[in-house]
């Protein structure tokens, strides 16, 4: 029986679109060439795992030194990319929280930049703990996050519910044995949770 929901973060608690760190500055169509580049991924997946972001800077550089610029100005109007909360999802996790089901959080972020978030979406800091891939030196999909989660939350896996808007990122948790579901809306997680007997 899921006696336990982990959320992540970011297009779950947090409405996150990195496009906007270029709005009213550089075109749609610049702004693109940074994420439809396989080199941007790479590096947002090594500071999403605790590579510093200057050094992911000079990493880009390195690799993409077409992209430098378009990355340091990505970097500098960050605080654009999370615009605040994802409707509903704090009316959720209050409705978890009367139930007295604990919540925690386990997102893909950097550690250096996660006050953003925080800003953005106060629920976050009504979860038990959160924690940031940055801070840890891994990241989603790697099975190995998920199973210090369970370690740190004090978690059983089949008694635990994760809930993200990444495939991927489920099918890694399902494969330490954690219950998941795919987040779409705030209202469309009620009811699986309705259906789950959580709430």
């Amino acid at each position: 029986m899921i006696s336990a929901v982990i959320f992540d973060v970011a297009n779950v608690i947090a409405d996150w679109d990195p496009m906007r760190a270029f709005e009213g500055v550089v075109s749609a169509e610049e702004a693109a060439r940074l994420f439809e580049s396989e080199a941007f991924w790479e590096v947002n997946a090594q500071t999403d795992a605790g590579l510093l972001l200057t050094d992911g800077l000079v990493e880009l550089d390195e690799i993409a030194p077409e992209l430098t610029d378009l990355y340091r100005l990505y970097l500098k109007n960050f605080p654009a990319t999370t615009s605040g909360p994802v409707p509903g999802t704090a009316d959720v996790i209050d409705a978890l929280l009367s139930r007295e089901v604990p919540v925690y959080g386990l997102s893909n972020w950097s550690a250096e930049n996660f006050n953003v978030a925080r800003r953005a979406a106060p629920a976050i800091d009504r979860l038990a703990d959160v924690i940031v891939s940055g801070e840890v030196g891994m990241a989603k999909p790697d099975p190995a996050i998920f199973r210090y989660a369970l370690h740190r939350f004090g978690l059983v896996a089949g008694d635990t519910l994760m809930v993200d808007d990444t495939a991927e990122n489920l099918h890694a948790a399902a494969s330490v044995g954690l219950q998941t579901v795919l987040f779409t809306s705030a209202a469309a997680l009620r009811a699986d949770l309705e259906r789950l007997g959580l709430l």
